[in-house]
């Protein structure tokens, strides 16, 4: 399968995406493109190279691109946007900067930290500092590029580690789940049908009534933008907790009802079961501090311990996991020992002993620089134990589930160690080096790893193969961190990350603040905290026994899990709609309804990324705030 002319085409589009992403996300109000599982700059720009090369292949059709290379393009920015995303490279740079530029004798920073963490990890210099907070200058002068040559050749050493490990885990996890578990990767479904030029969805009718319906509504949300005069359905968000302000609802915290036709249509292609699950759990994890506050438990710091319940569910889902694929892996042990099963290895991107032996010198690195970094060894192994099993539940959440979110917040290692083990008892050196970890971490929603998964199976679907697809995604890893730092750096000096970026150095300080309370005020071993993790886990094991027990048991524990992230205050309601459409469909048309239905919602996604991409380019062109049509 040929690629590598539409990864070429992705790496020459790239700077300019990462430049709209950090644009978007973090100088205007969005629209915020990396909190969701389906990016939607990456959805329209292979688009309009769609229709290029529908053009292309009316001229010259030698000249036109394949379905191989236009998911070479895809997967290319795929994972370079998730890099330059909002929950990765974009905290990166915050974490970069924000120790010595924010150090005053209020916060004692610069005593209380000095030469912790890390310093050549961040950058130090007060004359590169001053032109990143402040703009009004440029990146490309000498004093301000050496200033940051240092750390960002480490972190980039350190990303190609992390996605390499990443990759070499999806090549060992692919067979098993697309081919003997058959999944059905509902995310990949779009793109797929977009790389491979539609496949006769596009020229449904049913498509096109969608794709007017979501690109009216967004053209009237935008132009009610500008023009208020101008009517227009409300499709961002409703908080209804407004209308029940009183004890103890109020303890909900927030309650909104939003519509989003591009997420109605995403959603609409999930499992029924699991989009069932997922909003009937979102109350289920609302009530619990609301019954907390109705009973008197309010006195308890923290409780009902929603985040820890939640960390223990997500490592419930990797534990059954690797479960489920526990005699795959067994298989692949022996293949690494030279006896195993070698069948259809010829297929995979790489062999099974690369990908095993590729996976252990890729965390052996990763181990070697949090040592090199400060962290112990124990901190180092037990951070990256955790942190892969999370990776795994998320990409599997994504290809079981579809997920239109997956934040996982306060989930990550860097939160749940120090919160059930007692900051007291975790090595200084391992609290720092976990706060540099903060990028990464902080939230999973731009997690580059499923989009990895999700390449892989597309070049199986496309060619039954996906040998040709490993460098590609190695090469994407490789440059994605510092294309994200570049744009990032590159707005900043020219705006200033201080005077018109919108939380331009929040995340960063969140991290050192969170380091703050640990060094000064350490706790000890928490065992309300670590009961309900063992809670959270242990429910989350009954919903799986008894959804593979009893054929007809509705509730799904990954619909469990995600039901208590953050994110899904956001898309509760567009799966309350999916579901309600899918089960009806289903219902009283059978298998045949829902087949011809698809289209439509396949139009509602294209629609309002069509549209609502467009409005977020203009602004970009007129230096102006524009309506957003997707929060995050």
């Amino acid at each position: 399968m040929r690629v590598w002319r539409g990864v070429a085409l992705g790496l020459a589009v790239a700077p300019a995406n990462a430049l709209w992403i950090v644009y978007s996300e973090r100088v205007k109000r969005g629209p915020y493109v990396t909190s969701i599982s389906l990016l939607f700059n990456v959805v329209f720009l292979v688009l309009v190279l769609q229709g290029l090369n529908w053009l292309v292949r009316r001229v010259r059709p030698r000249w036109a691109l394949s379905a191989g290379e236009m998911l070479g393009f895809y997967l290319t920015l795929a994972v370079t946007s998730a890099l330059a995303g909002m929950d990765m490279g974009q905290g990166l740079v915050m974490l970069l900067t924000v120790r010595d530029w924010f150090a005053n004798p209020q916060n004692r920073w610069a005593t209380l930290f000095k030469g912790y963490p890390t310093p050549w990890l961040q950058v130090t210099d007060q004359t590169a500092l001053r032109g990143f907070y402040e703009g009004g200058t440029t990146l490309y002068r000498a004093e301000f590029l050496r200033g940051w040559l240092k750390p960002v050749a480490w972190w980039s050493a350190f990303a190609a580690a992390l996605l390499s490990a990443m990759l070499f885990l999806n090549v060992l996890l692919r067979r098993r789940w697309q081919e003997e578990e058959r999944l059905s990767f509902p995310v990949s479904q779009i793109p797929l049908a977009l790389v491979a030029g539609g496949t006769g969805v596009f020229q449904a009718r049913l498509f096109w009534l969608g794709f007017g319906a979501a690109a009216a509504l967004d053209a009237l949300a935008g132009l009610n933008f500008i023009y208020p005069q101008v009517p227009a359905i409300r499709t961002g968000v409703t908080e209804m907790l407004a209308y029940f302000p009183e004890f103890p609802w109020s303890a909900a915290g927030w309650l909104p009802v939003t519509f989003y036709p591009a997420v109605i249509g995403l959603c609409f292609l999930l499992p029924a079961d699991i989009l069932f699950s997922c909003w009937l759990f979102y109350f289920w994890w609302k009530g619990q501090p609301v019954l907390s506050a109705l009973w008197g438990w309010t006195d308890i710091p923290q409780f009902p311990y929603l985040y820890e319940q939640l960390s223990g569910a997500y490592l419930g889902i990797a534990l059954g996991t690797f479960w489920l694929a526990r005699r795959h892996l067994a298989n692949l042990a022996r293949v690494m020992a030279g006896k195993g099963e070698k069948r259809g290895q010829a297929r995979e991107a790489v062999s099974y002993p690369v990908a095993a032996w590729g996976f252990v010198a890729s965390v052996a690195f990763l181990i070697w620089f949090g040592r090199h970094a400060g962290m112990t060894m124990a901190g180092a192994v037990s951070f990256f134990a955790i942190y892969f099993l999370l990776a795994v539940a998320v990409t599997r959440v994504r290809a079981e589930f579809g997920s239109p979110v997956h934040d996982f917040h306060f989930s990550a290692p860097d939160y749940a160690l120090p919160s059930l083990l007692g900051s007291a008892n975790v090595a200084r050196g391992n609290l720092g080096v976990f706060t540099l970890f903060f990028w990464f971490n902080r939230a999973y929603r731009s997690h580059p790893m499923p989009h990895q998964m999700e390449s892989l199976y597309m070049a199986h679907r496309i060619s039954g193969r996906s040998r040709a697809m490993f460098w590609p995604l190695a090469l994407a890893g490789v440059v994605g961190l510092p294309l994200g730092i570049w744009a990032y750096a590159h707005l900043a000096y020219h705006l200033g990350a201080g005077m018109k970026f919108i939380n331009g150095y929040g995340y960063g300080q969140e991290a050192f603040n969170r380091l703050t309370t640990w060094v000064r005020a350490p706790e000890k071993v928490n065992w309300p905290r670590i009961a309900a993790s063992g809670l959270g886990l242990a429910a989350c094991f009954v919903l799986l026994g008894l959804r593979s027990r009893f054929m007809w048991w509705p509730f799904h524990p990954v619909g469990y899990a995600i039901a208590g992230s953050w994110s899904i205050n956001l898309t509760w309601m567009p799966m309350l709609i999916s579901w309600l459409c899918k089960v009806t469909i289903m219902r009283y048309g059978g298998l045949s309804a829902y087949r011809k239905a698809v289209p439509f919602f396949y139009g509602l996604v294209i629609g309002e990324v069509v549209v609502g991409c467009g409005w977020s380019l203009l602004g970009v062109a007129l230096k102006r705030e524009m309506w957003s049509f997707w929060g995050g």
